[in-house]
């Protein structure tokens, strides 16, 4: 069966990796395409197969619960993949024949199943191609949870919490985010290439409108840019660094704010960049290398844990705790199937002992900054207040973007990733 479509094939074993083994999407779906040397091509509908089924798994599985004779938790992990990918391409890629498609689900069913496997593949596919979406009454939780394929958790979550418009958020979790980069202060002004616009958001954001990856690109690899959301950038941008500081980033990696504050700051000063784990540090000291960084200390540094070495020493302290990352489902759909709502509550019980340790850190009059790549009231909006109750010496400090002294962003109002940040200053 040596036709079978590596682009296809690719995507199954990402799914099944993704599904029955527990890697995260985008390490299993690089290793997988960079494994089968696929080309561009394959490269790209691989993709948008792993994509679009992470994306749209409940609508899917809805749709085969409707249809199979088999119940879905007992059909094969390979099967159960290979009918998502199947029905995806029917409902939302058009320029496929429906007939292609079944075809290369049926080959694939041969190789990771078995004759009556194909058969059985065969038989619901073709059904899809006539099948309306078999969705719950329209309006209710149950209709928002499979219509925009979130688990009922999460939709109980942000109307609980107030979401203004929950459709809008919805629907922006499930649409690809555009590419942000950040311009490198300290290469000087140097003319801005096609393909690569000032972005509304950010002192020097961009966004990368070229088709293709910018990742990889000379630009990149040349230290001109580097690919980090705008939501990001602006976390850096509320902490107000500037040359010749000391600058504490808690939980640094993968660098992207330590590099950005070592730009502002015209690589003049100290930054201490921390991380759990040292493969993680060496990964910020290559990339800071290659921007020509030189300010920028790595510490492998648990942030659970207070460290006496840090008390008070710093002008700018930067805590991007560890979070649920409901704020990046449009980029890591597979955050939907992953995480509960019990996540929530523990995360946030680590991120204030991280806060609480963050908090001595500064020195009088200094500036902290907490945030979040999560859309959680528990993790966010809560957690200042618990910490401004608690804690006399800090007061939020308003800047012209986070006129409250926080600020959640959301993907559907600012075309960021969900994003908190809060400032706090210590006064005495």
């Amino acid at each position: 069966m040596s036709n079978l479509s590596p682009a296809r094939e690719a995507a199954l074993k990402t799914l099944y990796a993704v599904d029955k083994l527990g890697a995260y999407m985008n390490i299993a779906l690089n290793d997988i395409i960079s494994e089968m040397k696929l080309t561009e091509l394959d490269a790209a509908l691989c993709t948008t197969l792993v994509l679009g089924v992470e994306r749209n798994r409940l609508f899917l599985d809805n749709i085969i619960a409707n249809l199979s004779t088999v119940k879905i938790k007992k059909i094969s992990p390979w099967i159960l993949n290979i009918l998502r990918m199947g029905i995806y391409s029917v409902r939302f890629m058009e320029k496929i024949p429906p007939s292609a498609t079944i075809n290369e689900c049926v080959k694939l069913a041969k190789r990771y199943g078995h004759q009556k496997s194909a058969g059985f593949v065969n038989a619901v596919l073709r059904k899809t191609t006539t099948s309306g979406d078999f969705l719950p009454e329209e309006g209710t939780t149950e209709y928002l949870s499979v219509y925009h394929s979130y688990p009922e958790w999460i939709v109980r979550k942000w109307k609980k919490e107030g979401i203004k418009d929950i459709v809008k958020l919805l629907e922006a979790g499930n649409t690809p985010p555009p590419t942000y980069l950040r311009r490198n202060l300290l290469k000087g002004d140097f003319p801005i290439p096609e393909g690569i616009e000032k972005a509304p958001l950010g002192n020097n954001c961009y966004i990368y409108t070229k088709g293709g990856a910018f990742h990889g690109s000379l630009l990149q690899k040349q230290g001109y840019f580097s690919i980090q959301d705008a939501a990001s950038q602006l976390a850096v941008e509320a902490l107000d660094v500037k040359g010749g500081m000391e600058v504490l980033d808690l939980c640094a990696a993968p660098g992207g704010k330590s590099e950005y504050c070592a730009e502002i700051m015209g690589n003049e000063g100290r930054i201490i960049s921390c991380d759990l784990y040292p493969h993680k540090t060496e990964l910020i000291d290559k990339s800071c290398e290659r921007l020509g960084i030189t300010i920028v200390e790595t510490r492998v540094n648990d942030a659970e844990k207070f460290n006496c070495e840090f008390e008070e020493k710093f002008d700018r302290v930067l805590l991007d705790a560890p979070c649920s990352g409901l704020g990046i489902i449009r980029r890591k759909p597979d955050i939907k199937w992953t995480k509960d709502a019990r996540d929530c509550s523990a995360l946030a019980q680590t991120q204030y002992r991280m806060l609480r340790h963050a908090m001595r850190y500064v020195k009088k009059d200094g500036i902290l900054v907490y945030s979040t790549c999560t859309i959680s009231r528990m993790e966010n909006e809560q957690m200042v207040k618990t910490f401004l109750r608690e804690n006399s010496n800090f007061e939020l400090l308003p800047s012209d973007f986070i006129k409250d002294g926080y600020i959640q962003l959301l993907p559907d109002v600012t075309n960021t990733d969900g994003f908190f940040i809060a400032r706090f200053i210590r006064r005495d």
